[in-house]
């Protein structure tokens, strides 16, 4: 039974990041250092993760773990926006104070400077990515119509329901080429990539949404027939609670909460398929993403690290992907590399050896020669097509 346990580890972390909010104060950055101290520490110390996937009899076993994400995630949002307000919405305080002897009230009254709030904001921004991103996203592949209503409810809580029909539909197609924009290219900071492939994303998801449904004779603002509209529907509601919950102050906090927690996703992104190039129509390969078999970045993210095999086989379920030790691998791990991704001369300084390696022993001919032009035109140094082209 212990092999069905990591799937575990997910749900394990929002409960210690609701106790950790739960005392206000200081303690709103209990989680985030938490998660910085152990998660870093395991991608760093521990061997890295080559296990290739054990045999599984049970399905249900590996998919409760994912399931219970959703439920974590609105009791961990719902307390913070309460915690944002001043009244008792919903008795919601009493009850906690009296079934589970934890005084909320005294939690809020103690978190009184704005920056115990952004402790708070990155701790429950990166549970609402990790736990509500990396979850849904594993979910909105699947063809199940409860995966896909539990997954897309998961991504509202980063307002980005749409990243269910671009991720699926759009960036696995035209992954490592020009025309996604959830591919970072050589030279481009995380700053400005955010802001194209946060816009670009949501506009693909409309047009491909469109496109398909006016196939069937159906039109996109159609609710029943849409589930681009109904995301965004959920993403409304997500802001109208909020409201109710606790008033203008809350609304304001949610949209705070769901930007910050839309950048971890970002981030991700970015780093994930930077600098890749792949011919247009050409089949998607493990060579088009960068790997990463460190040991907290596989075992806590439902195995989203093993993203070479992920893209090779996007249906294929997380307990299923296997390590791909021969795919390119990012020099640290997923927390690491999103800290790292905020510096653009850090980064590029650790991509580009990276970047190297792969146009040397993993491109195809045709991909050195398209890499060979982006390099040149990126204005990135230290890439060794670009010195070879000008000698």
């Amino acid at each position: 039974m212990t092999k069905y346990l990591k799937g575990w580890l997910m749900p394990a972390l929002s409960a210690l990041m609701m106790w950790g909010i739960s005392h206000g104060g200081w303690w709103m950055w209990a989680p985030w250092a938490f998660v910085l101290t152990v998660f870093l520490s395991a991608d760093m110390f521990l061997p890295h993760d080559l296990s290739e996937p054990p045999k599984y009899q049970n399905a249900f076993l590996l998919n409760l773990p994912l399931y219970t994400i959703l439920p974590l995630l609105a009791v961990l949002n719902f307390m913070v926006i309460w915690m944002v307000g001043s009244g008792d919405f919903l008795g919601f305080g009493a009850w906690v104070q009296q079934h589970l002897d934890i005084d909320l009230f005294a939690a809020r009254d103690r978190t009184t400077h704005w920056g115990m709030w952004a402790g708070c904001i990155v701790s429950v921004g990166l549970m609402n990515a990790v736990g509500g991103t990396v979850t849904g996203h594993e979910l909105t592949h699947r063809s199940s119509k409860f995966d896909l209503f539990m997954g897309r409810w998961m991504l509202a809580f980063t307002c980005d329901t749409s990243f269910g029909i671009e991720h699926v539909y759009g960036h696995h197609v035209r992954v490592a080429t020009p025309a996604d924009p959830a591919t970072g290219r050589r030279g481009e900071s995380f700053y400005k990539f955010t802001v194209r492939s946060t816009i670009m994303s949501y506009v693909h998801a409309y047009q491909l949404e469109k496109a398909r449904l006016a196939k069937l004779g159906k039109s996109v603002w159609n609710p029943f027939a849409s589930p681009f509209l109904r995301g965004n529907l959920e993403n409304i509601f997500m802001f109208v609670a909020a409201y109710y919950i606790a008033g203008l102050p809350g609304l304001g906090f949610w949209a705070i909460l769901a930007f910050v927690g839309k950048q971890y996703l970002e981030i991700t992104n970015y780093f994930e398929h930077y600098g890749l190039v792949r011919v247009p129509g050409e089949p998607v390969q493990p060579r088009h993403s960068w790997n990463s078999n460190h040991w907290g970045s596989t075992n806590v993210l439902y195995s989203l690290a093993r993203h070479s095999h992920h893209h090779a086989e996007g249906e294929a379920p997380y307990w299923t992907l296997n390590a791909y030790p021969n795919a390119p691998m990012l020099p640290a791990g997923y927390l690491g590399m999103l800290l790292i991704a905020l510096v653009p001369p850090l980064f590029k300084h650790l991509m580009t050896p990276a970047l190297n390696d792969w146009d040397e022993k993993h491109a195809s001919p045709a991909e050195r020669k398209l890499a060979q032009q982006i390099s040149r035109e990126s204005g990135m140094t230290g890439l060794k097509i670009i010195n070879a082209k000008l000698a």
